[in-house]
Protein backbone atom coordinates (compact mmCIF):
# COMPACT_ATOMS: atom_id res chain seq x y z
CA UNK A 1 0.00 0.00 0.00
CA UNK A 2 2.86 2.40 0.76
CA UNK A 3 4.13 1.97 -2.79
CA UNK A 4 0.72 2.83 -4.28
CA UNK A 5 0.32 5.94 -2.13
CA UNK A 6 3.88 7.10 -2.77
CA UNK A 7 3.24 6.90 -6.52
CA UNK A 8 -0.12 8.65 -6.11
CA UNK A 9 1.47 11.46 -4.12
CA UNK A 10 4.23 11.77 -6.68
CA UNK A 11 1.61 12.16 -9.42
CA UNK A 12 -0.21 14.93 -7.51
CA UNK A 13 3.07 16.67 -6.68
CA UNK A 14 4.22 16.56 -10.30
CA UNK A 15 0.91 17.86 -11.62
CA UNK A 16 0.82 20.69 -9.07
CA UNK A 17 4.41 21.64 -9.83
CA UNK A 18 3.78 21.59 -13.56
CA UNK A 19 0.59 23.66 -13.43
CA UNK A 20 2.28 26.14 -11.10
CA UNK A 21 5.03 26.79 -13.65
CA UNK A 22 4.91 29.87 -15.85
CA UNK A 23 3.90 28.92 -19.36
CA UNK A 24 2.57 25.49 -18.35
CA UNK A 25 -0.64 25.84 -20.34
CA UNK A 26 1.32 27.10 -23.32
CA UNK A 27 3.59 24.05 -23.08
CA UNK A 28 0.58 21.74 -23.05
CA UNK A 29 -0.61 23.34 -26.27
CA UNK A 30 2.73 23.20 -28.10
CA UNK A 31 3.63 19.68 -26.96
CA UNK A 32 6.84 20.89 -25.32
CA UNK A 33 8.45 21.64 -28.68
CA UNK A 34 12.25 21.90 -28.41
CA UNK A 35 12.93 22.14 -32.15
CA UNK A 36 16.17 23.94 -32.91
CA UNK A 37 17.60 23.55 -29.42
CA UNK A 38 20.73 21.83 -30.74
CA UNK A 39 21.65 24.80 -32.93
CA UNK A 40 22.89 26.91 -30.03
CA UNK A 41 23.81 24.27 -27.44
CA UNK A 42 27.36 23.72 -26.24
CA UNK A 43 28.61 20.37 -24.95
CA UNK A 44 31.07 20.21 -22.07
CA UNK A 45 33.98 17.80 -21.96
CA UNK A 46 32.79 14.55 -20.41
CA UNK A 47 34.62 13.32 -17.31
CA UNK A 48 36.28 9.93 -17.11
CA UNK A 49 34.82 7.60 -14.48
CA UNK A 50 36.65 5.28 -12.10
CA UNK A 51 36.44 1.56 -11.35
CA UNK A 52 36.23 0.38 -7.77
CA UNK A 53 39.19 -1.13 -5.91
CA UNK A 54 38.56 -4.50 -7.63
CA UNK A 55 38.53 -3.01 -11.11
CA UNK A 56 34.73 -3.35 -11.38
CA UNK A 57 32.33 -0.85 -12.93
CA UNK A 58 28.52 -1.13 -12.83
CA UNK A 59 25.94 0.05 -15.36
CA UNK A 60 22.21 0.07 -14.65
CA UNK A 61 20.50 -0.10 -18.04
CA UNK A 62 16.96 1.14 -18.68
CA UNK A 63 15.28 1.19 -22.07
CA UNK A 64 12.11 2.02 -23.96
CA UNK A 65 10.39 4.01 -21.24
CA UNK A 66 8.24 5.72 -23.90
CA UNK A 67 7.38 8.67 -21.66
CA UNK A 68 4.62 10.97 -22.94
CA UNK A 69 4.19 13.84 -20.49
CA UNK A 70 6.05 12.92 -17.30
CA UNK A 71 2.69 13.36 -15.57
CA UNK A 72 0.69 10.27 -16.49
CA UNK A 73 0.26 7.43 -14.03
CA UNK A 74 2.32 5.17 -16.31
CA UNK A 75 5.13 7.73 -16.54
CA UNK A 76 5.21 8.35 -12.79
CA UNK A 77 5.26 4.61 -12.06
CA UNK A 78 8.26 4.06 -14.36
CA UNK A 79 10.08 7.09 -12.97
CA UNK A 80 9.54 5.75 -9.46
CA UNK A 81 10.99 2.37 -10.50
CA UNK A 82 14.02 4.08 -11.99
CA UNK A 83 14.55 6.08 -8.83
CA UNK A 84 14.15 3.08 -6.51
CA UNK A 85 16.48 0.86 -8.56
CA UNK A 86 19.10 3.58 -8.80
CA UNK A 87 19.04 4.04 -5.04
CA UNK A 88 19.08 0.28 -4.43
CA UNK A 89 21.97 -0.63 -6.74
CA UNK A 90 24.02 2.61 -6.66
CA UNK A 91 25.48 2.05 -10.13
CA UNK A 92 28.52 3.89 -11.38
CA UNK A 93 26.47 4.88 -14.44
CA UNK A 94 22.85 4.67 -15.54
CA UNK A 95 22.26 4.16 -19.27
CA UNK A 96 18.94 4.79 -21.03
CA UNK A 97 19.26 2.98 -24.34
CA UNK A 98 16.69 4.74 -26.48
CA UNK A 99 12.98 5.39 -26.96
CA UNK A 100 12.98 7.32 -23.73
CA UNK A 101 10.18 9.45 -25.21
CA UNK A 102 7.21 8.33 -27.28
CA UNK A 103 6.72 9.76 -30.77
CA UNK A 104 4.01 12.25 -29.78
CA UNK A 105 1.74 11.40 -32.69
CA UNK A 106 -1.41 11.16 -30.58
CA UNK A 107 -2.78 11.89 -27.12
CA UNK A 108 -1.30 13.99 -24.35
CA UNK A 109 2.37 14.76 -24.94
CA UNK A 110 4.98 17.17 -23.61
CA UNK A 111 8.52 16.52 -24.76
CA UNK A 112 10.23 19.31 -22.83
CA UNK A 113 8.58 18.43 -19.53
CA UNK A 114 9.62 14.78 -19.89
CA UNK A 115 13.23 15.84 -20.44
CA UNK A 116 13.09 18.20 -17.47
CA UNK A 117 11.62 15.49 -15.25
CA UNK A 118 14.26 12.89 -16.13
CA UNK A 119 17.13 15.37 -15.96
CA UNK A 120 16.02 16.68 -12.58
CA UNK A 121 15.53 13.14 -11.24
CA UNK A 122 19.15 12.13 -11.79
CA UNK A 123 20.48 15.52 -10.72
CA UNK A 124 18.59 15.15 -7.44
CA UNK A 125 20.13 11.69 -6.96
CA UNK A 126 23.58 12.99 -7.96
CA UNK A 127 23.70 10.04 -10.34
CA UNK A 128 25.73 10.07 -13.55
CA UNK A 129 23.73 8.82 -16.52
CA UNK A 130 24.05 8.51 -20.28
CA UNK A 131 21.61 8.29 -23.17
CA UNK A 132 21.38 7.13 -26.78
CA UNK A 133 18.43 8.07 -29.00
CA UNK A 134 15.86 5.54 -30.14
CA UNK A 135 13.80 5.59 -33.31
CA UNK A 136 10.95 7.43 -31.51
CA UNK A 137 12.86 10.10 -29.58
CA UNK A 138 13.39 12.49 -32.48
CA UNK A 139 10.18 11.89 -34.40
CA UNK A 140 8.26 15.07 -33.48
CA UNK A 141 8.69 18.38 -31.61
CA UNK A 142 12.48 18.24 -31.70
CA UNK A 143 15.10 15.98 -33.28
CA UNK A 144 17.33 13.48 -31.51
CA UNK A 145 20.07 16.10 -31.63
CA UNK A 146 17.74 18.56 -29.87
CA UNK A 147 16.97 15.95 -27.20
CA UNK A 148 20.66 15.22 -26.55
CA UNK A 149 21.49 18.93 -26.39
CA UNK A 150 18.62 19.59 -23.98
CA UNK A 151 19.62 16.75 -21.66
CA UNK A 152 23.28 17.80 -21.68
CA UNK A 153 22.29 20.91 -19.71
CA UNK A 154 21.90 18.75 -16.62
CA UNK A 155 24.95 18.36 -14.42
CA UNK A 156 24.82 14.58 -14.12
CA UNK A 157 23.86 13.79 -17.73
CA UNK A 158 26.92 12.58 -19.63
CA UNK A 159 25.79 12.97 -23.23
CA UNK A 160 27.25 14.71 -26.25
CA UNK A 161 27.07 14.76 -30.02
CA UNK A 162 29.42 15.25 -32.94
CA UNK A 163 27.50 17.82 -34.95
CA UNK A 164 29.45 17.32 -38.16
CA UNK A 165 28.09 13.80 -38.69
CA UNK A 166 24.68 12.12 -38.92
CA UNK A 167 22.60 11.32 -35.85
CA UNK A 168 21.88 12.98 -32.55
CA UNK A 169 24.37 11.38 -30.14
CA UNK A 170 27.88 10.09 -30.75
CA UNK A 171 30.28 10.07 -27.79
CA UNK A 172 32.32 7.90 -25.44
CA UNK A 173 32.96 7.74 -21.71
CA UNK A 174 36.31 6.44 -20.53
CA UNK A 175 36.70 4.26 -17.45
CA UNK A 176 39.96 4.52 -15.55
CA UNK A 177 41.61 2.22 -13.06
CA UNK A 178 43.66 4.80 -11.20
CA UNK A 179 45.22 6.74 -14.08
CA UNK A 180 45.07 3.88 -16.60
CA UNK A 181 42.43 3.72 -19.32
CA UNK A 182 41.04 0.23 -18.81
CA UNK A 183 37.65 0.33 -20.56
CA UNK A 184 35.55 2.67 -22.67
CA UNK A 185 31.81 2.97 -23.25
CA UNK A 186 30.76 4.07 -26.75
CA UNK A 187 27.30 5.50 -27.46
CA UNK A 188 25.94 5.62 -31.00
CA UNK A 189 22.65 6.82 -32.53
CA UNK A 190 21.06 4.08 -34.67
CA UNK A 191 18.75 6.72 -36.20
CA UNK A 192 15.02 7.35 -36.67
CA UNK A 193 12.53 5.58 -38.91
CA UNK A 194 13.29 5.81 -42.63
CA UNK A 195 10.06 5.48 -44.59
CA UNK A 196 11.93 5.98 -47.88
CA UNK A 197 13.94 2.78 -47.49
CA UNK A 198 12.33 -0.26 -49.10
CA UNK A 199 14.65 -2.72 -47.31
CA UNK A 200 13.32 -2.10 -43.81
CA UNK A 201 11.27 0.39 -41.82
CA UNK A 202 14.07 1.45 -39.47
CA UNK A 203 16.98 3.76 -40.02
CA UNK A 204 20.59 2.64 -39.94
CA UNK A 205 24.01 3.85 -38.82
CA UNK A 206 25.34 6.01 -41.63
CA UNK A 207 28.78 5.86 -43.20
CA UNK A 208 30.09 8.94 -41.39
CA UNK A 209 28.94 7.51 -38.05
CA UNK A 210 30.65 4.20 -38.81
CA UNK A 211 33.88 6.03 -39.61
CA UNK A 212 33.60 8.07 -36.41
CA UNK A 213 33.18 4.83 -34.42
CA UNK A 214 36.20 3.27 -36.13
CA UNK A 215 38.39 6.26 -35.24
CA UNK A 216 37.02 6.52 -31.70
CA UNK A 217 37.85 2.90 -30.89
CA UNK A 218 41.27 3.20 -32.55
CA UNK A 219 41.99 6.26 -30.39
CA UNK A 220 41.28 4.23 -27.25
CA UNK A 221 43.57 1.43 -28.48
CA UNK A 222 46.35 3.95 -29.14
CA UNK A 223 46.23 4.91 -25.45
CA UNK A 224 46.04 1.30 -24.24
CA UNK A 225 46.36 -1.57 -26.75
CA UNK A 226 44.63 -3.87 -24.25
CA UNK A 227 41.59 -1.66 -23.71
CA UNK A 228 38.11 -3.20 -24.02
CA UNK A 229 35.02 -1.43 -25.28
CA UNK A 230 31.29 -1.74 -24.55
CA UNK A 231 28.85 -0.25 -27.07
CA UNK A 232 25.34 1.00 -26.31
CA UNK A 233 22.84 1.46 -29.15
CA UNK A 234 19.07 1.30 -29.52
CA UNK A 235 18.61 -0.98 -32.54
CA UNK A 236 20.26 -4.20 -33.58
CA UNK A 237 22.98 -5.02 -36.08
CA UNK A 238 23.09 -8.22 -38.19
CA UNK A 239 25.49 -9.76 -35.65
CA UNK A 240 22.58 -10.07 -33.20
CA UNK A 241 20.99 -12.53 -35.60
CA UNK A 242 24.24 -14.44 -35.99
CA UNK A 243 24.57 -14.57 -32.20
CA UNK A 244 21.04 -15.94 -32.00
CA UNK A 245 21.78 -18.76 -34.43
CA UNK A 246 25.37 -19.61 -33.57
CA UNK A 247 26.13 -18.13 -30.14
CA UNK A 248 25.63 -19.47 -26.63
CA UNK A 249 23.49 -18.12 -23.78
CA UNK A 250 25.18 -15.91 -21.22
CA UNK A 251 24.53 -18.61 -18.63
CA UNK A 252 22.16 -21.52 -18.02
CA UNK A 253 18.59 -20.31 -17.73
CA UNK A 254 19.33 -16.95 -19.36
CA UNK A 255 17.44 -16.27 -22.59
CA UNK A 256 19.44 -15.99 -25.81
CA UNK A 257 18.85 -13.13 -28.20
CA UNK A 258 16.12 -14.20 -30.66
CA UNK A 259 16.37 -14.73 -34.38
CA UNK A 260 14.90 -11.48 -35.61
CA UNK A 261 11.91 -11.07 -37.84
CA UNK A 262 13.30 -10.13 -41.26
CA UNK A 263 11.97 -6.57 -41.15
CA UNK A 264 14.04 -5.93 -38.00
CA UNK A 265 17.36 -7.24 -39.32
CA UNK A 266 18.63 -3.84 -40.58
CA UNK A 267 21.26 -5.20 -42.99
CA UNK A 268 22.66 -1.70 -43.56
CA UNK A 269 24.15 -1.89 -40.06
CA UNK A 270 26.63 -4.53 -41.25
CA UNK A 271 29.48 -1.97 -41.59
CA UNK A 272 29.20 -1.30 -37.86
CA UNK A 273 29.61 -5.02 -37.13
CA UNK A 274 32.66 -4.98 -39.41
CA UNK A 275 34.22 -2.17 -37.36
CA UNK A 276 33.67 -4.13 -34.15
CA UNK A 277 35.18 -7.29 -35.63
CA UNK A 278 38.21 -5.47 -37.02
CA UNK A 279 38.88 -3.71 -33.72
CA UNK A 280 38.83 -7.01 -31.82
CA UNK A 281 38.22 -5.28 -28.49
CA UNK A 282 34.41 -4.93 -28.32
CA UNK A 283 33.19 -7.15 -25.51
CA UNK A 284 29.56 -6.00 -25.40
CA UNK A 285 26.94 -4.56 -27.71
CA UNK A 286 23.80 -3.73 -25.71
CA UNK A 287 20.46 -2.47 -27.01
CA UNK A 288 16.75 -2.07 -26.28
CA UNK A 289 14.15 -1.60 -29.02
CA UNK A 290 12.62 -5.07 -29.38
CA UNK A 291 10.69 -5.08 -26.05
CA UNK A 292 11.41 -8.69 -25.02
CA UNK A 293 9.62 -10.10 -22.00
CA UNK A 294 12.95 -10.92 -20.33
CA UNK A 295 16.60 -9.94 -20.58
CA UNK A 296 18.35 -11.71 -23.44
CA UNK A 297 22.06 -12.26 -23.92
CA UNK A 298 24.20 -14.38 -26.23
CA UNK A 299 27.99 -14.74 -26.45
CA UNK A 300 29.30 -14.97 -29.98
CA UNK A 301 32.88 -14.74 -31.28
CA UNK A 302 34.19 -12.89 -28.25
CA UNK A 303 31.30 -10.44 -27.85
CA UNK A 304 28.15 -10.40 -25.73
CA UNK A 305 25.00 -9.31 -27.58
CA UNK A 306 22.50 -8.11 -25.00
CA UNK A 307 18.90 -6.83 -25.12
CA UNK A 308 17.20 -5.22 -22.15
CA UNK A 309 13.37 -5.07 -21.97
CA UNK A 310 11.12 -2.08 -21.42
CA UNK A 311 11.76 -0.57 -18.00
CA UNK A 312 8.14 -1.09 -16.95
CA UNK A 313 8.90 -4.84 -17.04
CA UNK A 314 12.59 -5.27 -16.33
CA UNK A 315 16.00 -3.59 -16.37
CA UNK A 316 19.57 -4.88 -16.30
CA UNK A 317 22.51 -4.40 -13.96
CA UNK A 318 25.73 -4.96 -15.90
CA UNK A 319 28.93 -5.44 -13.94
CA UNK A 320 32.10 -4.96 -15.98
CA UNK A 321 35.14 -6.69 -14.50
CA UNK A 322 37.68 -4.57 -16.33
CA UNK A 323 40.63 -6.58 -15.01
CA UNK A 324 39.35 -9.88 -16.45
CA UNK A 325 41.66 -11.72 -18.85
CA UNK A 326 39.01 -12.23 -21.52
CA UNK A 327 35.65 -10.81 -22.56
CA UNK A 328 33.68 -13.92 -21.63
CA UNK A 329 34.61 -13.42 -17.96
CA UNK A 330 34.44 -9.63 -18.13
CA UNK A 331 30.66 -9.20 -17.75
CA UNK A 332 27.96 -10.21 -15.30
CA UNK A 333 24.31 -9.51 -16.20
CA UNK A 334 21.58 -9.34 -13.56
CA UNK A 335 17.97 -9.07 -14.67
CA UNK A 336 15.99 -6.81 -12.32
CA UNK A 337 12.26 -7.40 -12.19
CA UNK A 338 10.36 -4.11 -12.06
Amino acid sequence: MRSFFSILMAVFTAIFSFLSTDGALRQLRNKGDISGFAETAEFRELPALQTDENGDFTVLQFSDTHFTTGLSYADIAVLQKMKEQTLTYSPDLVVISGDMIDDGDSGAFNKEYVLQTVGELFDSLEQYWAYVPGNNDGMNYGTSADVTAYLAQYEYCLAADVREISGGAQYSIDILDGETLTHSLVFLDTMDYDDTDDEHIYGYVHEDQVEWCRKEIAAKQSVNPDVRVSVFVHENTPAFNEAAKNGSPYQDGYATVPVSDEKYLIPKNQPLDDVFAEAGCVGLVSMGHSHPSECQCSFYEGTYYHITPQTKNMSTLITIHTAADNTKEMYDFTAIQS
